[in-house]
C-alpha cells in the first residue's frame, strides 16, 4: 500500500549559455541560465532537513482581566526542533512532465515543549523494520508533485519533511534567467492558532539571482529571497521570510537553502468563545547537501 502526502522542494538547474572564467562570479546580464532539475538518474545526495520554531500566543485582554490567569497555559512559549536526514536518488522518468526520487530515510529526531515522539535509535528500528524507502515526485520547475511511503509506521516521517519543505520551497523561472532577475512563488510557514493547534500561513516571495559562479567543478547559482504574508480575509498577518539558497546549476540540484521568517497573526474570537489574540512565530528552516572529497 502506497500512502500519498503532499510534498514542495527546492530545485536547481543547467547551464544553457556561456559563463564566465573558473572562479569568478558573474553579474553580467548577457550570461544566461536555465535552471532546471536533473534528468538523468543517479544519487543526488545525502541531504539534512532541519526547522526550528517558536511559538507564542497572546490574548489581547486588559492586565485586570480575570481571564488572562485561566488562560495563562496556552500563552506559554512553545518550541519545536525538527531534523530528518535522507539520501535522494534521481530514478529514470516514468513520463516526461516529471521526475522521480528515491527517498531513503537515514535518521529523523524531534524535540520542543508538548512534543511526544520516539528518540531516533527508536527511529531507526522502524525504518529497520518498515522500510527506509519513499518516492517524491516534482516537476522539472521543482513543482511539488507528491511523495508516497510504503507503510503507516514512517507517515509521520513524511508528514514532517513535507511541513519542512512547505517553507522552504524555492519556485524556479519559467525562462532562462540572468543575474540581477526577479521572479515570484509561495511557501507557506506553520503558525499557532488560538486553540492551540496549527495552521499554514501563506507567503508571497520574491526571488532573485544574485550572481551566477563558476567553480571547477561547475557553474552555480546563488539566489536571494524576500516575502510576506498573503492578506486574508478573517484575520491579518503581517512579519518577514527571507534568506538564499545556493543551487549547482550543473549538476541540476540544490546544495543549500537557507530561510528564516518572524510572522505575526491577528486572531478574532473563535466558536469556543477564546478572546481575540495574536500568535507571534519564529521559524528557520534549511537543507544541507552533504559534502563529498
Amino acid at each position: 500500500m502506497k500512502l500519498f502526502l503532499i510534498l514542495t522542494i527546492a530545485a536547481a538547474g543547467l547551464l544553457v549559455a556561456p559563463a564566465p572564467s573558473a572562479g569568478q562570479a558573474s553579474g553580467d546580464a548577457d550570461v544566461v541560465a536555465l535552471l532546471r532539475m536533473r534528468t538523468d538518474s543517479g544519487v543526488v545526495g545525502q541531504f539534512t532537513f532541519t526547522t526550528n520554531e517558536s511559538h507564542q500566543l497572546v490574548f489581547d485582554l486588559p492586565a485586570d482581566d480575570p481571564r488572562l490567569e485561566l488562560l495563562q497555559p496556552l500563552m506559554l512559549p512553545k518550541t519545536k526542533d525538527t531534523k530528518i536526514a535522507v539520501t535522494l536518488v534521481n530514478l529514470p522518468r516514468a513520463e516526461s512532465d516529471q521526475l522521480l526520487y528515491l527517498v531513503y530515510w537515514l535518521g529523523y529526531s524531534v524535540e520542543g515543549d508538548e512534543v511526544q515522539s520516539l528518540s531516533p535509535i527508536q527511529w531507526d528500528s522502524i525504518f529497520r523494520a518498515a522500510g527506509r524507502q519513499a518516492q517524491l515526485k516534482l516537476s522539472f520547475t521543482g513543482e511539488p508533485l507528491g511523495v508516497s511511503v510504503t507503510s503507516e509506521a514512517v507517515r509521520p516521517v513524511g508528514q514532517a519533511l513535507a511541513l519542512i519543505l512547505s517553507g522552504l520551497a524555492v519556485d524556479l523561472p519559467d525562462d532562462s534567467v540572468s543575474a540581477g532577475a526577479t521572479w515570484a512563488g509561495n511557501v507557506a510557514i506553520p503558525v499557532r492558532k488560538p486553540d492551540g493547534t496549527r495552521s499554514l500561513t501563506l507567503l508571497r516571495v520574491t526571488y532573485r539571482l544574485r550572481e551566477l559562479i563558476v567553480e571547477p567543478d561547475g557553474l552555480y547559482a546563488r539566489i536571494e529571497f524576500d516575502g510576506a504574508p498573503v492578506p486574508v480575509e478573517g484575520f491579518n498577518a503581517d512579519g518577514r521570510y527571507f534568506g538564499e539558497a545556493m543551487f549547482d546549476v550543473t549538476a541540476g540540484r540544490f546544495d543549500d537553502v537557507v530561510a528564516l521568517a518572524s510572522i505575526e497573526v491577528e486572531w478574532p474570537p473563535n466558536p469556543e468563545g477564546l478572546p481575540p489574540s495574536h500568535s507571534l512565530t519564529e521559524w528557520r528552516g534549511s537543507v544541507t547537501r552533504a559534502r563529498t572529497r
